[in-house]
């Protein structure tokens, strides 16, 4: 409670005397896509540059790309381990397009860039998305209603991060799946076992073990990230275990909502744990 409280005030020291009019926004990837429309509201337009099945990080943006991104105000990315390709075309933009790094001050742990999946550093992106909108020359007469979309949207991401905090610990989870959520584990503290190395294919000798633990402990459920591979599926028609989802949404599109995805893994892992 008391961080929740340290965070939201911080915002509201830092944001009441600067202003922001209606602003338009483009941005690399789905988690800092939502942020941002959030924060922004109905006092702007904010696009996603991505769509929907577009690996971040082996994207490579082209000519009318970059034309596009110079139309808008600000262009808002993860980070350079996600995308690679952001900081080297930020060279290319004109000086008057804001170039937000939502990533910035964030630790991260061997290159891995699934830093929203923290909700401690999900609110720390928030923080870096509003401050460099506020600097850029849009900034005018919106102060006060940005800060209190910022401060509705941090209540709702530090809300999930006690209620992940507060699942129990009663059983290990199995990931079939490919594996983004180094940053998620170490946050909550949940004991897991993965088939996959990141996004690499386990081997026979690691599939083996992985269906041996699941038969071993009569595990009942198997996690997989949205799109499902047909090893995930081999894994569950082998063991009898069902596959839930836990979607990392870094491959979301802009009909979704980052909230309501973290609810939704909230309650897939509620049933995990608790039957």
């Amino acid at each position: 409670m008391k961080l929740k409280l340290a965070i939201i005030v911080l915002f509201s020291i830092t944001s009441t005397s600067t202003a922001l009019a209606d602003i338009n926004v483009i941005c690399s990837s789905f988690p800092v896509y939502d942020m941002a429309r959030a924060i922004i509201g109905s006092h702007g337009h904010v696009r996603l540059l991505l769509k929907q099945g577009t690996e971040p990080h082996e994207y490579e943006p082209s000519a009318s790309d970059i034309r596009e991104i110079n139309d808008y105000d600000a262009f808002i990315y993860t980070g350079k381990y996600l995308e690679p390709w952001a900081m080297r075309i930020s060279r290319s933009l004109n000086k008057d397009v804001a170039v937000i790094d939502a990533s910035k001050n964030i630790e991260l742990v061997d290159n891995d860039p699934h830093i929203w999946l923290d909700g401690i550093n999900a609110a720390s992106m928030i923080m870096n998305i509003f401050m460099g909108l506020v600097q850029t020359e849009g900034a005018k007469t919106k102060s006060q209603e940005l800060n209190e979309n910022m401060r509705l949207y941090l209540e709702k991401i530090l809300e999930l991060d006690g209620e992940f905090m507060g699942l129990p610990r009663n059983k290990t989870l199995v990931f079939a799946g490919e594996f983004s959520l180094g940053y998620f584990m170490r946050r909550y503290g949940f004991e897991y076992i993965s088939a996959y190395e990141g996004e690499n294919e386990p081997g026979a000798r690691k599939l083996a073990k992985v269906i041996k633990f699941i038969r071993d402990n009569n595990v009942k459920y198997i996690f997989s990230d949205y799109e499902i591979s047909a090893i995930t599926r081999s894994i569950s028609e082998q063991t009898g275990a069902e596959i839930l989802v836990f979607n990392t949404a870094h491959n979301a599109n802009e009909f979704d909502d980052f909230i309501e995805i973290m609810q939704d893994n909230l309650q897939n892992l509620k049933k995990a744990l608790n039957e």
